[in-house]
Formats: C-alpha cells, structure tokens, sequence
C-alpha cells in the first residue's frame, strides 16, 4: 500500500515538471515574435544643400612703411603717412571704427656694404598695417586709390565676404535644401522597399566631412600695388556659395501596416 502511494506521488511531480517545461520554453519564441513586429525599419541618408548670394562686405588691407636714418625719424615719417591716409579716407565716407590696426613693427635694417671692409649702412624701417571694412564692396577700387594716393605703400590684399547676418541667411538656406534632399532620397528609397517614412531619428550636419557649422566662401581678388597717381581700381566680387551637409536617420515600416508620413 505505502509503495503504491509513492509510485503515485512521483508520477504525479513528474508531471508538474513536465508542465513548467512547456511552459518555459513557449515563452522566448512568443517574446522575440512579439519584439519583432514592434521593431521599425531604419533609412540612413545623405542630404546636400547650397545657397548663393552678392558679397555685401569688401575688406582692403594696405600698409604704409617709411624709413630713417634711426627709429623715431622712421616713427615719425610713418606717422605723417598714416595720419594723412586716415583723413583721406574720412573725406570719402570711411570711419575710424572701420579702420583697424593689423600690424604695427619698427625694426633696424641692416644693409649689405656696397664693397669689402666697408661698415654695412644702417636704417630703420618702420611700417603699420590696416584693415578697412566697408559694407558696400564696390567701394573698394575707390579705397584702394584712396589709400595708395595718401601714404599707403603697399596693397596686401582686397576680399569679398558677407557680413555675420547675410551668412547666417544663407546658412539657413543652405540647411533648408540638404534636409529637403534627403528626404527626397529617404522617400524614394522607403517606396522601393514597399517602405512609408515615418519620423527621423538622428541628424547631423557637417561641411567636407567634418561636424561643423558650414562656412561661408570668400571670393577673393589681390590688388597688384599700386604708385600714386594710379587709375581707378575695379574688382569683381563674385558671388559667395555656402554649403551644408546633413546625414539623417528615418524611420520607416511597412506600407501596409500605417498611413503615410
């Protein structure tokens, strides 16, 4: 009797183990099917974008340099020079908070002597480098003849940019385009694949590559320097192209299953 009764009770825990193995091993397959159907679908594209526009600032860099027989006679005729292209430029429209100081060096320059055992003569050299902002850059041919006629010996340089808000525009543009690309190409690859765009998941913007906010390009010209007496200067700006690039993420399930984006 007592042995009938524990083959009974041992079939019996049999069974429960039985029972609690089916159960466990139903259960992953139902939780990685259900996962599944939940899980969207990625598009991972890249978008390009530009924007132009006219230069609406010139940039005029141009040095006076003078020499003397010792420093402050070198100083001293430097700053006449200065002082008179300053008060030439004033007389045409130019402030003095668009005038500002690159370079300023006085320095001893020392000469090859003209023959053997001779002392090598001894000057000194004294130059102030400036940079001129105007905002309209058609003025800058007028600057330049300007500046030459007035005390300046040297023109370094004549660039053509855009002020802090105009390229903020055109950024803002530039942007504009390259998410409207990729989106173009998110849908179009989404339709192939019987796909419908549903949200974004990342962007990231970059110029050449890199993570950075796009900069804008400088149409550049370099003046030739000029003597006193020179014709009018004429420069042709160009126009100025910002670029962006973007990469973005969507997020995308089958046609079928949802309502288009």
């Amino acid at each position: 009797m007592q042995r009938q009764t524990a083959i009974a009770v041992g079939v019996a825990v049999l069974l429960v183990i039985a029972g609690c193995s089916a159960t466990t091993g139903q259960s992953p397959a139902a939780s990685t099917g259900e996962s599944a159907a939940n899980e969207s679908s990625t598009i991972r594209v890249a978008g390009s974008g530009s924007a132009d526009a006219e230069p609406n600032q010139a940039v005029v860099r141009v040095a006076a340099v003078a020499i003397g027989p010792d420093a402050a006679t070198a100083r001293e005729r430097l700053a006449e020079n200065t002082s008179r292209m300053r008060t030439a430029l004033e007389d045409i429209g130019v402030d003095d908070d668009q005038i500002t100081t690159v370079r300023y060096d006085i320095y001893q320059d020392r000469r090859p002597p003209r023959e053997d055992g001779e002392e090598p003569p001894v000057r000194y050299r004294a130059s102030h480098d400036f940079e001129i902002t105007v905002s309209n850059p058609d003025r800058a041919g007028a600057i330049v003849d300007t500046a030459v006629q007035n005390g300046a010996t040297e023109v370094n340089d004549v660039s053509f940019r855009l002020s802090t808000d105009r390229r903020r525009q055109l950024e803002d543009r530039a942007r504009r385009a390259a998410m409207a690309d990729a989106r173009s190409k998110a849908r179009g690859l989404a339709g192939a694949a019987n796909l419908t765009v549903t949200g974004v998941r990342v962007i990231q913007t970059s110029d050449s590559g890199a993570p950075r906010p796009a900069d804008e390009r400088y149409a550049t010209e370099t003046a030739t320097p000029m003597s006193t007496g020179a014709p009018d200067s004429d420069f042709e700006s160009g126009s100025v192209t910002v670029t962006t690039r973007v990469q973005v993420v969507y997020e995308a399930e089958p046609t079928n299953e949802t309502a288009s984006a």
